[in-house]
């Protein structure tokens, strides 16, 4: 998960803490007000990290990580119970009164099981409504961001600017009817049935673009990557996969390398794969110059 993602959600697991600590009507005996606050405080956190634990633990499942309501809906489930026995102890250790029940004998222990039984149908509301809460941005995420990811003739980089810049650049020339295309792809539901000129990942989630379509999937890019095709494209940097056909240039600017695509889009090239880059393209280089020599001899 990102700082920006972690972020979202310790605030509005603050929001969630602070909304239910200040509508609390009345406090135990003896509390200050900084202690209702800080009480709410844990508890919530308690609950936000096992949701949040249980969507992790859910994700690495492709046949329900594609699915993101279903995730949610299992994490919330299966958070439940550990959740409600959580809290249960914490309020034994505060000496709150949910759980006041005799300590000795076997009706004390009825008590206690139905008391329990209790807690369990009072908290599932509460529980629902903060997973509901902290599952808003993952569900924009999915359904709303998604359609708006049409590429912006703004997010190219003006030739002016490209040219007032001190770098060196190796330009590539575009390989014939390059096909990046992948069963894996059409399995996606919906199905990328394009041509992928590349992969992103974004938190969660992979971003996948083609000439006409662009499509954000819940998915790890480790497992993209082991399904997308070695001979049309190359991994570049750790949340960035290129098909080959994409590439305009290599650009070399002090100890930074990226590469320029079609469309204008800067991809970085971390260290790691550098050399890996710069093989790929003297190598293509070398092949453009060898066709032109053959078409000249003609």
């Amino acid at each position: 998960m990102t700082r920006h993602g972690s972020l979202t959600l310790f605030g509005l697991t603050l929001a969630a803490a602070g909304l239910l600590a200040a509508n609390q009507q009345t406090r135990p005996e003896g509390w200050p007000v900084i202690g209702v606050y800080g009480y709410w405080l844990v508890r919530i956190g308690i609950e936000s990290t096992l949701f949040i634990a249980f969507l992790q633990l859910l994700s690495l499942l492709p046949k329900i990580a594609n699915h993101t309501l279903w995730a949610i809906c299992l994490a919330t489930l299966a958070s439940y119970i550990p959740f409600v026995l959580s809290v249960t102890a914490l309020d034994i250790v505060l000496g709150l009164p949910e759980l006041d029940a005799p300590a000795l004998g076997e009706a004390g222990s009825a008590i206690r099981l139905g008391a329990f039984l209790q807690e369990l149908v009072y908290l599932l509301d509460n529980h629902i409504a903060l997973c509901a809460l902290l599952s808003i941005p993952m569900v924009l995420q999915a359904c709303w961001i998604p359609a708006q990811l049409q590429p912006l003739s703004g997010e190219k980089t003006g030739s002016t600017e490209m040219q007032t810049s001190n770098r060196a650049s190796l330009t590539i020339p575009k390989p014939d009817n390059a096909q990046t295309k992948s069963t894996f792809l059409e399995s996606l539901s919906p199905p990328f049935t394009d041509r992928i000129l590349r992969a992103e990942a974004q938190e969660h989630y992979v971003k996948l673009v083609g000439p006409n379509d662009t499509q954000m999937v819940l998915y790890r890019f480790s497992d993209i990557l082991r399904e997308l095709p070695e001979n049309t494209g190359m991994q570049v940097h750790r949340s960035h996969w290129i098909a080959h056909e994409a590439i305009q240039q290599v650009q070399k600017e002090g100890n930074n390398t990226r590469l320029v695509l079609n469309d204008g889009t800067l991809i970085p090239v971390s260290r790691r794969y550098v050399s890996t880059v710069r093989a790929w393209a003297e190598q293509r280089l070398e092949h453009h110059k060898a066709d032109v020599g053959a078409q000249n001899n003609q």
